[in-house]
């Protein structure tokens, strides 16, 4: 993974998972994929078992963490790959289907998603650039 970041309407970004972000994509011939996105240098939890962590230490991890598998169709005219989530770190995506935008540039492949947000006059676009392994 190269970078992760939030880039808003008026041109700032925002690397969601810190400037040196890690993570793992994997794509198979079967049409599934996984996801896994964390920010480097997270810390442990004091204790020895996660169903034991403070709150703030769950939060944390949540907030520095983004992990879903799904299975994926490819629209090639669009460049559109639409991931049909299983599961993941974020129960509302389970059934959904999430479009990503996609570059592909040498070893490199550039997901986007579509505009989101709230407020119509200040979307959010989420770009994601991975690297191929070797």
């Amino acid at each position: 993974m190269i970078s992760c970041d939030a880039i808003r309407r008026n041109g700032s970004v925002l690397p969601i998972y810190g400037k040196n972000p890690v993570g793992r994509l994997y794509y198979d011939a079967e049409g599934n994929m996984s996801v896994h996105i964390m920010r480097a240098g997270r810390k442990n939890f004091r204790g020895e078992t996660k169903f034991r962590a403070a709150p703030e230490e769950m939060r944390s991890a949540y907030e520095s963490y983004e992990a879903y598998f799904s299975t994926y169709a490819v629209d090639e005219e669009n460049h559109i790959i639409k991931h049909t989530v299983i599961g993941g770190l974020f129960p509302n995506w389970t059934g959904s289907v999430q479009p990503r935008y996609y570059q592909l540039s040498g070893d490199r492949l550039i997901l986007s998603t579509a505009p989101i947000g709230t407020n119509p006059t200040n979307k959010t676009i989420v770009t994601l650039v991975w690297e191929r392994m070797k």
